[in-house]
């Protein structure tokens, strides 16, 4: 308990002091008890949350939801990040989710989607997987002794002829078919 000094927002004469307690809190059929933030005035003893500890609360309930919904936490997905060698943006460019989503992320701000939590966990997991993002975002990384495989191979194929390309297709038929179209058949093959 600190007294913070401001003066009462409600009665204007006492000061507030600051208080944490113990907070049930369900979600899913989980429960834990959570860390509440908030303020008691000595004078007329009214309870009160300023913006701040407000803010607190709310990200330690998005903390404990994403725990619950098995998503990576703010302080997981900052070192993820870190890591993979990433700033805040240069993540929000390879990964996605805007300008600012990972500062929201990993504040607990925001829940991540469970498709970019998966995302994130496989580039970390997969680092060929994590250079073609990386590249196609128009940046370039490289771990100190590790060459990336050339993930995208399977759209560098050199192209074929277009007839080569053509489905081959069989005619299945319950009547066997005369000689002369055994002989196209095997041409057109």
């Amino acid at each position: 308990m600190a007294k913070t000094g401001d003066l009462c927002r409600i009665c204007g004469e006492g000061h507030l002091t600051v208080q944490v307690e113990k907070n049930p809190v369900e979600y899913k059929g989980v429960s834990e008890e959570l860390d509440s933030f908030y303020s008691v005035c000595d004078a007329c003893g009214s309870e009160q949350a300023d913006a701040a500890q407000t803010r607190v609360n709310k990200r330690l309930m998005i903390a404990f939801k994403k725990r619950v919904d098995g998503l990576l936490v703010g302080a997981e997905v900052r070192a993820l990040r870190e890591k993979l060698g990433l700033s805040q943006a240069e993540a929000a460019q390879v990964f996605g989710g805007g300008p600012v989503a990972f500062s929201k992320y990993e504040s607990d701000d925001v829940a991540q989607s469970e498709a970019m939590d998966k995302l994130l966990r496989l580039a970390a997991e997969l680092p060929p997987a994590f250079g073609l993002l990386c590249r196609r975002a128009g940046l370039e990384r490289v771990f100190a002794g590790e060459r990336w495989q050339q993930a995208e191979s399977w759209q560098t194929e050199p192209r074929r002829p277009a007839e080569a390309r053509r489905p081959i297709l069989r005619v299945v038929s319950s009547s066997m078919p005369s000689a002369d179209q055994q002989a196209r058949y095997k041409d057109a093959a």
